[in-house]
């Protein structure tokens, strides 16, 4: 699990740097005046940095989906771990009180 999230965090960092470079590129090599230049790579930016907000944003939400699911889980764990112990308890005492009758 924390591979993959390592894994997802890698790829979400190269596809941001990517997109900025190919973004600049294009702009740069695309025959404006300095003025309009200045502008789209404004543009670019903002347009890049929402994005980057909306990616981060839906990251956090789905890491804490996982985090609550996990949590919910290993509370379930613990639970069903309890009454188990409870069974195996109550079982002792049963063979307990069992043998000491028979004696």
């Amino acid at each position: 699990m924390n591979q993959t999230a390592e894994n997802n965090k890698s790829l979400l960092k190269g596809m941001l740097i990517g997109g900025a470079i190919g973004a600049a590129a294009s702009l740069l090599m695309a025959p404006r005046s300095g003025s309009a230049l200045r502008e789209d790579l404004s543009n670019a930016l903002g347009s890049l940095s929402e994005k980057s907000m909306g990616l981060a944003s839906t990251l956090k939400e789905r890491a804490q989906n996982a985090a609550d699911t996990i949590s919910f889980q290993a509370s379930e764990l613990s639970d069903k771990a309890m009454e188990g112990k409870q069974i195996v308890a109550d079982t002792l005492q049963s063979v307990k009180e069992d043998m000491q009758g028979r004696s």
